[in-house]
């Protein structure tokens, strides 16, 4: 007789990438007059018609931390219109057509 302690573990394998082209970008924020991280700017992706918008707050939820840099998929779009940062300081930056499947670095304007 098997139960559910008995059974085979099963292993889940995630193939989406290779049934599609999937495109990403990930934004690395450095501040300058504000905090190094960049911690408390808003990042705006446009692609396709859509925008995603991302608080930087450097958690991921509760009582846990994520990588700094923020990930945005794209899903078949390409190519990314703009990507914008909105700094704690009212500082803003803007990346027009910035390279897709890459991290983007950005630094906070001095001015």
């Amino acid at each position: 007789m098997t139960n559910e302690f008995n059974a085979a573990p099963q292993v889940l394998i995630s193939d989406l990438a290779q049934k599609k082209k999937l495109h990403w970008i990930e934004v690395a924020l450095v501040g300058t007059a504000s905090n190094r991280d960049g911690l408390g700017a808003l990042v705006r992706v446009s692609t396709g018609g859509r925008v995603q918008t991302r608080s930087h707050d450097g958690k991921s939820g509760y009582l846990s931390q994520s990588a700094l840099p923020e990930y945005f998929g794209l899903g078949g779009s390409g190519e990314v219109e703009r990507v914008e940062v909105l700094w704690p300081s009212g500082r803003r930056s803007v990346v027009e057509k910035p390279k897709t499947n890459a991290t983007l670095r950005i630094e906070e304007p001095r001015q």
